[in-house]
């Protein structure tokens, strides 16, 4: 059935509190399913909507960690694949759907799709260029307070932040210290300022940490790179895979001791990590109703002790970078310390002296420059966010048991501290990881989007997001506010 507007109905006003990937997949979900008209406002600081921080880079060096055929913001697997043929042919070897792509590319992918949502008649788009401080509930609504401009009223809010900036490293340092601290990886202006035969030490061995090392590499970094974490572990790289296990998803068992032991069996003898590949690629299917089936003391022993070595093993390298990062390390440019920081001390003279304990024994390393890579912070109670803080505060959301995002219930509503869900208040994303745990991939986001707005669509044709004219906002003038879509 298409879209037929009508002016006896008012439309929806939906917000949606940041403007990454998440919220293109939204409102690609609204096009679609929407039979009535929303009013989508979308607060995002940044200069692009769309790239969030994934894919804001504009590095050529920065790849996609996942296939092209897995990333196309519509249900049809090829789409990002035929755009990439079109928009950034390749003279030889046109893109496959088994191809790695420049993260920049996809940026310029998520505009163009962007692009087809604002000509639909269904969806009307407004970007506000603020954070947002607070949401507050009325009756019937919400008001959305924005860090800069008026509130916003909206009959649904979604809140889609993202990963929240990793824990601060030098923040008992004095100020003089600090400057040797790179507390964001992504600030081109301090990474360039780093000594070419400087000593740099980089908290942390996942993604984050491989993109730094990488654009180290590629500047020709001559100095030591060393790169800590807990375990030492790098991510894995993509590459062939065996034959799915017959009868893999009825065999396997339920906690999470036994799936662990059955992993371990299924991947023994596996020399070119082709059984590994298979076996979780057949588990990040299964993941959800796994994590859904096991106790509060299953999933906290999983965080604890087995997410280190899912996450090297589940979210994988293109098979370039891997192997560059491979040279690096045997070539001795690249060299990775297990441990944990436990000290850091300005030098007299320039630099930072740091204390990696590893067990028992503690070891000094004499660095230029200290990259924090050590990954988002999860906890919403400990970020540095205004807007998670209020609400938690508030007692319109809580933390959930894992200290891992927002709790919500089945369908992405967001839990107050009454242990209510809301019926007009989502989080998706890493938000709600505590919840579904593997909800920051392009198909496990572009799934999760699809159900929000079909339950949003769903309760709208229900009558139940009711509103009377007396309730429509007024903007007044906004200077800030933009109509991208108008």
């Amino acid at each position: 059935m298409e879209f037929t507007p009508s002016s006896a109905q008012l439309p929806v006003r939906l917000a949606i509190v940041g403007g990454g990937a998440a919220a293109v997949l939204l409102l690609q979900a609204l096009k679609q399913q929407a039979r009535t008209r929303f009013d989508v406002t979308i607060f995002e600081p940044r200069a692009r909507l769309g790239v969030g921080v994934a894919y804001s880079t504009s590095s050529r060096l920065h790849l996609l960690n996942t296939r092209a055929c897995n990333m196309s913001v519509t249900d049809d697997p090829d789409d990002f694949v035929r755009w990439l043929r079109t928009e950034r042919p390749r003279r030889f070897l046109n893109w496959t759907r088994e191809d790695f792509a420049p993260r920049a590319d996809y940026a310029d992918y998520l505009q163009a799709r962007l692009a087809d949502i604002r000509s639909s008649p269904n969806v009307r788009v407004t970007w506000l260029h603020s954070t947002v401080d607070s949401v507050t509930a009325h009756e019937t609504s919400w008001s959305v307070v924005p860090a800069h401009g008026e509130p916003v009223m909206a009959d649904v809010v979604v809140l889609a932040t993202g990963n929240e900036p990793p824990r601060v490293l030098g923040s008992r340092m004095p100020p003089a210290a600090q400057r040797w601290i790179i507390e964001d990886p992504w600030d081109a202006e301090q990474k360039a300022q780093i000594p070419p035969k400087a000593a740099v030490l980089i908290a942390g061995t996942s993604l984050t940490a491989v993109d730094i090392v990488n654009d180290l590499l590629h500047q020709g970094h001559s100095g030591p790179i060393i790169a800590v974490s807990r375990r030492g572990l790098v991510p894995r790289a993509h590459g062939p895979m065996a034959a799915a296990p017959e009868g893999f998803v009825h065999a396997l068992p339920s906690s999470l001791r036994g799936v662990v032991r059955y992993v371990r069996k299924l991947t023994a003898n596996d020399p070119r990590g082709e059984k590994w590949r298979r076996v979780f690629t057949e588990l990040r299917a299964i993941a959800p109703s796994l994590w859904r089936g096991w106790t509060l003391a299953e999933k906290k022993r999983f965080v604890r002790h087995v997410r280190p070595f899912w996450d090297v093993h589940r979210h994988r390298l293109a098979p370039r970078i891997h192997a560059r990062i491979q040279r690096a390390i045997d070539d001795g440019r690249l060299v990775i310390v297990k441990g944990r920081i436990t000290h850091i001390e300005p030098l007299a003279a320039e630099g930072l002296r740091v204390s990696v304990r590893h067990g028992r024994a503690t070891q000094t390393i004499d660095v230029a420059r200290l990259i924090n890579c050590t990954g988002p912070e999860a906890d919403p109670s400990r970020a540095n966010n205004p807007l998670l803080q209020g609400l938690i505060g508030d007692r319109i959301a809580r933390p959930d048991a894992l200290g891992l995002g927002l709790a919500v219930d089945a369908e992405s509503r967001v839990v107050s501290m009454t242990g209510a869900a809301h019926t007009s208040l989502y989080a998706v994303g890493a938000l709600t990881r505590g919840t579904r745990w593997e909800v920051t991939a392009i198909p496990e986001l572009r799934e999760q989007a699809n159900a929000v707005v079909r339950r949003i669509v769903h309760d709208h044709a229900l009558g139940l997001l009711r509103r009377t004219p007396d309730s429509l906002p007024t903007f007044g003038a906004q200077a800030t506010l933009e109509a991208w879509a108008s």
